[in-house]
C-alpha cells in the first residue's frame, strides 16, 4: 500500500496538442475501456512479440493503479483514447525489475516500473507518449523513486526510441518470463555515469551481443539508423554516486 502521496496527476485541464482532452488518474470504473483499448492497440502489432498480454490483466490493472501504483488516462469526453501505468513494486516482490537487472537491495524500495503505456491509432503523432513518460517520472519522484525502469521487446524499436529520446539507457538484456526483452533505465536525480570515449555499435536484434554488453559493463545510451540497419550505441558504465554511496558495483 502506498503512503498518502502529494497530487499525483494534473488536474483535470486542457492538452495542448489535443484542445479537448483531459487527464485523471484511472480508477477501477475505468478497466473495461481499458481493456477495450488495450485489446484494440495489441490486435495491430507489427509483431506478436511487441507486447505480450499479462496472463491476468485484472491483477494487471490493480497493481499499476491507485493505491498500489498509478494510471493516468487520457480522455476525450468519456473515451478513453491514452493511459499509462506507474507501478511501485515492494523490495522482494515477483517481478521487481530492480532484482531482474541486479540492483542492489539497497536501492530497489526506490524503484518504479514505468509498467504499460499504449495511444489509440488515430491520436497517434500528438506526444501523448512523451507526455505521459514525462508525467510519470513526475509522480515517481513525487513517491521518492527516483530509478525508472521499463522493459522493451527487442522488436518494439518505437517504445525504445520514446524511451531513450527522454533519457532513459539500456541497463540490461536478457530473458524474462522465457521472453527476450531489454530493461531500460532512468536516474531522475541524474547520478548516472558513461564514457562516451568508450562505445560500440550493437545491432538492435542482436541478442547475444546486446547480452554481452550489458554483462561486460556497457549500457545502451542512443541509437544510430544506418540505411535500414537500427544500431544501439554502447558506453562503457562509471561508477555513479548512487552506488558507491551503497558501496555497490555501478547500477
Amino acid at each position: 500500500m502506498l503512503k498518502s502521496p502529494p497530487p499525483t496527476c494534473p488536474a483535470p485541464g486542457v492538452l495542448p496538442q489535443l484542445p479537448d482532452a483531459t487527464l485523471r488518474a484511472l480508477t477501477p470504473a475505468d478497466f473495461v475501456a481499458w481493456k477495450q483499448l488495450r485489446d484494440e492497440v495489441l490486435a495491430g502489432l507489427a509483431h506478436p512479440d511487441m507486447y505480450v498480454r499479462e496472463a491476468d490483466e485484472a491483477d494487471f490493472f490493480a497493481q499499476n493503479s491507485l493505491p498500489r501504483g498509478e494510471g493516468i488516462g487520457v480522455f476525450l469526453g468519456e473515451e478513453l483514447v491514452a493511459y499509462a501505468m506507474l507501478g511501485m513494486p515492494t523490495v522482494g516482490e515477483y517481478g521487481h525489475l530492480g532484482a531482474v537487472v541486479g540492483m542492489p537491495a539497497g536501492l530497489q524500495a526506490s524503484v518504479a516500473h514505468m509498467a504499460s503505456c499504449m495511444v489509440r491509432v488515430p491520436w497517434r503523432g500528438n506526444q501523448l507518449q512523451a507526455l505521459l513518460l514525462r508525467l510519470r517520472c513526475a509522480v515517481a519522484q513525487a513517491y521518492d523513486r527516483p530509478l525508472c525502469l521499463a522493459v522493451v521487446s527487442l522488436h518494439n524499436a518505437p517504445s525504445r526510441h520514446n524511451l531513450l529520446a527522454h533519457g532513459m539507457w539500456i541497463e540490461w538484456t536478457g530473458v524474462i518470463d522465457g521472453l527476450r526483452r531489454q530493461v531500460l533505465q532512468i536516474d531522475l536525480l541524474g547520478r548516472a555515469r558513461w564514457d562516451l570515449h568508450d562505445t560500440r555499435l550493437i545491432a538492435g536484434d542482436d541478442f547475444e551481443q546486446l547480452c554481452a554488453a550489458a554483462a561486460g559493463g556497457y549500457v545502451g545510451v542512443g541509437e544510430v539508423v544506418d540505411g535500414t540497419q537500427r544500431l544501439l550505441r554502447y558506453a562503457r558504465r562509471l561508477p555513479d554516486a548512487v552506488a558507491a554511496s551503497h558501496g555497490a558495483q555501478p547500477l
